[in-house]
């Protein structure tokens, strides 16, 4: 969340896409409808649970790999590549 520019896309995106769903003059232009709140909220919690999962088993098994040499920290092992900086 430290790129601007990123965040302002997200932020951005998503009140566009709530704008021209909830709007009634635009729904109308349009041709479209809101989207019912289970329909809307259901699916995406479940997804988002599942991501949420996903990146704290992955950051478990990159701390296991963090090694400190010459006074660095250094990940090793399957979860990376074998690349020199």
């Amino acid at each position: 969340m430290i790129n601007g520019m990123g965040n302002f896309g997200l932020f951005f995106e998503f009140a566009l896409v709530a704008f021209l769903l909830y709007v009634r003059p635009l729904n109308i232009a349009l041709s479209t409808r809101a989207i019912p709140y289970a329909h809307f909220a259901v699916p995406s919690f479940s997804f988002t649970i599942c991501i949420f999962f996903y990146d704290e088993i992955r950051k478990v098994f990159l701390r296991r790999g963090m090694v400190k040499e010459n006074g660095r920290l250094r990940l090793k092992g399957w979860v990376v590549q074998n690349t020199y900086y």
